[in-house]
């Protein structure tokens, strides 16, 4: 029963998460200037497939993580460990949601039918979201 409610949870959160995104494409306070091509395409994607419902607005964090400062950070994951927001990171953790879980947050990130290339225009995105979090 317990599964069953948590399943319906997770259901109703990932509509809202889709329903709660933007695809105005601004970053709001989170504004980039001269985004590359890939990176224009990444905010655009992370907008209308929903990603702004829980990551935030903005991407300052919500529901799930912050992207503000995220790559290249330390990310302390729910077993303990640690890795680095990198490339590789980012990609496993778009491309498989729950692999690598965050602390800290109770939500599971629902899949996505993302292509690798769409995939690594976000990872793009979030890097030039790196430096606004060290100002």
């Amino acid at each position: 029963m317990r599964l069953i409610i948590a399943a319906g949870v997770t259901l109703i959160m990932a509509v809202g998460a889709v329903a709660c995104g933007s695809d105005d494409g601004t970053a709001g306070d989170a504004a980039v200037t001269d985004l590359s091509p890939a990176a224009q395409n990444g905010e655009q994607l992370s907008r209308s497939m929903g990603c702004a419902g829980c990551h935030g607005q903005n991407f300052e964090g919500a529901a799930g993580p912050g992207w503000i400062g995220l790559a290249g950070s330390e990310v302390t994951l729910v077993d303990g460990s640690t890795v680095v927001a990198d490339d590789a990171y980012l990609t496993a953790a778009i491309a498989d949601p729950s692999s690598d879980l965050v602390d800290g947050y109770t939500l599971k990130m629902p899949a996505n039918n993302l292509s690798d290339a769409e995939i690594a225009d976000i990872v793009a995105y979030i890097n030039t979201l790196a430096a606004t979090g060290s100002d």
